[in-house]
């Protein structure tokens, strides 16, 4: 009797562990990762879980938690947004230039509204790069900035957005429940909703999009927007927070959104991510640079640690050549 041929793949140690960490810095796994930072801060830096630096983290958290779930929708169309944190800082002009603070935050709006629109039409219309699009839009914005406000980059908050982005709901920060309700919601929608499964499919499977009837610049377009409404509010919570605003606001908040999304498990062939998971990739950042704060090591090691994580995100979830 001939016994069947029989073939096996040889899978390498190196891919094992490759695929390993795969699972464990993605998806639900990222919170595996918090809570072993948590349980080494345990005994290095019990400073950490001191009232004032919870409250700090967390606001910074929700922060950029809110930018994070923009960028989540714009890499969910095979996208990515380098604007936003642009936008971050002209909306923190906006609120500290306009009579009032909730005109800035409209004008700011207006300006996100517009550059969302501005980064998708040069995607779908005429094919540009996302990187390439909305870092021309960064430029845009930069330069926009400098003119509104005569090179004057440096202003204090007003009361009146300090003391929001700085309350509490009860024991809540205000920044945190704003970040809770666009969560839920934006889990909701594109889970339930006929429009969210819809711009998921445009980023999972475009030619199955199209020809299923889905308007697939249309869905791009709503990413790019609600990816630069969502940064306008952040830097309106963001300003409060800081209490004065200058030409760092808002800086290096592209790289920890984008970051943050790939440790949720968005992927840059789209169609993938979990808002929920994002939650545990933004709180594994922040908790980190308040982390070295509290230990009391050089502020340019947050860049670095900032850096490494970006680095391990791409490599796990960038595509491999074949």
């Amino acid at each position: 009797m001939v016994k069947p041929m029989t073939t096996s793949i040889e899978v390498s140690p190196l891919a094992r562990l490759r695929v390993w960490i795969e699972r464990v810095f993605s998806g639900k796994g990222i919170f595996v990762v918090l809570a072993v930072i948590l349980l080494i801060a345990v005994f290095v830096a019990p400073n950490l879980f001191a009232p004032v630096n919870v409250g700090n983290t967390l606001r910074r958290a929700a922060i950029l938690g809110l930018i994070t779930i923009g960028q989540m929708l714009v890499l969910m169309v095979r996208n990515v947004d380098l604007s936003v944190a642009a936008i971050v800082g002209i909306t923190a002009v906006a609120a500290t230039t306009a009579p009032d603070p909730l005109v800035g935050l409209g004008i700011a709006v207006v300006i996100a509204v517009a550059t969302g629109a501005v980064n998708s039409w040069l995607v779908v219309s005429r094919g540009v790069p996302s990187f390439v699009a909305t870092f021309g839009m960064v430029m845009v914005l930069e330069g926009a900035k400098l003119i509104w406000t005569k090179g004057a980059l440096s202003a204090q908050a007003p009361e009146s957005v300090i003391s929001l982005a700085r309350g509490w709901i009860g024991p809540v920060p205000v920044p945190v429940v704003f970040w809770i309700i666009v969560t839920v919601l934006a889990t909701l929608w594109v889970s339930r909703t006929r429009s969210g499964r819809n711009l998921v499919l445009t980023g999972a499977n475009p030619r199955m999009a199209r020809l299923s009837g889905i308007s697939t610049g249309t869905m791009q377009w709503i990413a790019f927007t609600a990816a630069a409404v969502l940064a306008a509010f952040a830097g309106f919570l963001q300003t409060g927070y800081s209490g004065y605003v200058d030409r760092s606001i808002g800086a290096g908040m592209e790289l920890d959104s984008i970051t943050a999304a790939l440790l949720g498990g968005a992927r840059f062939r789209g169609g993938e991510g979990s808002f929920v998971s994002a939650v545990g990739g933004v709180l594994v950042l922040s908790t980190l640079s308040t982390l070295i704060v509290v230990l009391g090591l050089p502020p340019e090691l947050q860049n670095i640690i900032k850096g490494a994580v970006l680095v391990l995100a791409l490599i796990l979830h960038w595509p491999a050549r074949r």
